[in-house]
């Protein structure tokens, strides 16, 4: 019976060690040993005014009405014309139609005689917008590394740190 009840005492006392084990969790904190910093490339258009200058003609407003003189003394000579050339009822319709043709020869040479005859000029400033493309890096954060017990623990984060807080458990 003895050999019975040593081997069964001997496990109930491994078991209730086993269930009476104790542990305990600790923070400790860890050097870093390397901080390197993580970028982003980002392309953005950025507006921008391009200004020149340009000449400009003035016209100073002399010969500026040549087409329509020419107009009104033409369309008043046809008509003279057109009203001696035709005979009874024929002699409206030829009035108006030398008016007509008179009208449109007169503006023709008119508008030959409209350039002013001493043109100037001024100097206008445009500006158009131009857009170009700038590239630039942002920081993202940084990766520390650090190492415990033989092994090299990362962690990203916003910025460089010093230490990193390590939860450790032990068991006993």
């Amino acid at each position: 019976m003895s050999k019975i009840i040593v081997p069964a005492a001997l496990s109930l006392l491994l078991g209730s060690s086993v269930l009476m084990a104790d542990s305990f969790t600790t923070v400790e904190y860890v050097n870093v040993i390397r901080s390197v910093p993580s970028y982003s490339t980002v392309q953005e258009q950025v507006p921008n005014e391009k200004c020149y200058d340009v000449q400009e003609q003035v016209n100073s407003g002399d010969g500026g009405n040549n087409d329509v003189i020419g107009a009104v003394a033409g369309g008043a000579l046809g008509g003279v014309l057109g009203h001696n050339v035709g005979g009874g009822t024929g002699k409206t319709a030829a009035t108006v139609a030398g008016a007509v043709l008179g009208t449109l020869a007169g503006q023709n040479v008119g508008s030959k005689y409209n350039t002013p005859t001493n043109a100037t000029y001024r100097t206008v400033r445009r500006c158009e917008v131009v857009n170009t493309v700038q590239t630039r890096q942002i920081l993202n954060g940084y990766s520390n590394v650090a190492k415990f017990k033989g092994k090299e623990i990362v962690v990203d984060s916003d910025q460089a740190l010093k230490q990193i807080p390590v939860t450790v458990t032990y068991s006993y």
